[in-house]
């Protein structure tokens, strides 16, 4: 029965789709409306009905990197690395301007699986073109202290508060267990 609705749901969006297009309005708007909800019903800890707002706005706009952000974002938080990864990567081919917290969450995600090397460049190249991520020099923080780079790990954590960045207790502890301050 559940995927019945999700069927009837999906069909429901492509023929609304179809209409509006056919009738040659943008349907951008409505797909931006839905990504909006996709984010108050993942701020509300709603997390499943997150994922299908997120992904019916890829639906309704395949080439809307905001509605792939929020599928990966999900993902993420459900330690769904894998699809996480592939939602990252659609946003940042899709992102234009470049979406720096796209590259900074898909390298945290990289680091998680273990790919240390791409991790580290996504991070790079999300301070590249935000240099005020914070959420990213806490990231690249944890890498390097991983890599045994105490002092730049340190200075991007530094770099972190000075932005307000938040910097959850158990990442801040364990860096002081593992990344002595030198």
């Amino acid at each position: 029965m559940k995927k019945l609705s999700i069927l009837v749901s999906v069909i429901t969006i492509l023929l609304f789709c179809t209409i509006l297009s056919s009738e040659g309005k943008d349907i951008k708007p409505f797909a931006k409306d839905v990504v909006e909800k996709g984010w108050a019903y993942f701020n509300n800890g709603d997390l499943e009905t997150a994922l299908k707002r997120f992904h019916q706005a890829t639906i309704i706009d395949p080439e809307f990197a905001p509605g792939y952000f929020g599928k990966a974002y999900v993902y993420s938080v459900q330690n769904k690395l894998d699809k996480a990864i592939e939602n990252y990567r659609k946003t940042i081919v899709l992102a234009d301007p470049p979406f720096s917290p796209a590259y900074s969450n898909l390298g945290l995600a990289l680091l998680m699986q273990g790919q240390k090397d791409e991790g580290h460049k996504m991070l790079l190249k999300a301070l590249e073109i935000d240099p005020n991520n914070g959420d990213a020099h806490v990231n690249i923080a944890q890498s390097f202290c991983e890599q045994n780079k105490n002092k730049k790990a340190w200075e991007h954590i530094e770099k972190a508060k000075e932005l307000r960045a938040r910097i959850a207790p158990e990442i801040f502890k364990e860096m002081k267990d593992n990344c002595p301050n030198r």
